[in-house]
């Protein structure tokens, strides 16, 4: 099964990257995210065995641990790729600390023999997929503030239309001495 882990995000940030993906429309062609499916992704596994989930879930609660919730703002707008097919996402901004997790992370990824894809860590929910920028002209997007406190093992099913994210496991973030 496709696995990755991400933080969910709290519903007043999904609301305001669902007012900026409106405006987006009006700017720009391409396949949009759903709001169902705004995250920030911290490793992206692929495919992993079925019989490790346990494994990665218990790896998932110890690296977390002791982390308290995360303030986290919305950023600038980025993108990757080229600029007729490019990769639409907005910036969250979180003080180092969504790095500080994602490093943790992939640190205990890494030392338990997970592989994981090696981009580096960049905090930032898409909100775009084939986006045509060759305009040029994007609006200002919407920002907010809101408090990240769920970091989740998910799985990632691409058999329908749309992808299908669902938690396996989730650790909900409330230690101290953050």
């Amino acid at each position: 099964m496709r696995i990755f882990i991400a933080a969910e995000l709290p519903q007043e940030l999904i609301e305001t990257l669902s007012e900026t993906s409106a405006l987006l429309r009006g700017a720009v062609s391409g396949r949009y995210v759903a709001p169902d499916r705004f995250h920030v992704t911290f490793a992206f596994l692929g495919e992993t065995d079925a019989a490790r989930v346990w494994e990665l879930s218990s790896l998932l609660e110890d690296a977390c641990a002791g982390s308290p919730p995360i303030d986290a703002h919305l950023g600038a707008l980025g993108n990757f790729g080229r600029r007729k097919s490019a990769t639409l996402w907005q910036e969250i901004r979180s003080d180092g600390r969504l790095e500080a997790l994602a490093e943790k992370l992939r640190h205990r990824l890494s030392t338990s023999g997970f592989p994981f894809d090696g981009k580096g860590f960049l905090a930032h929910v898409t909100l775009m997929r084939s986006a045509d920028l060759s305009s040029g002209v994007l609006p200002m997007p919407h920002v907010a503030g809101g408090t990240i406190d769920t970091v989740a093992l998910f799985k990632s099913d691409l058999s329908g239309e749309h992808p299908v994210y669902t938690p396996l496991s989730e650790v909900v973030l409330e230690g101290g001495g953050g």
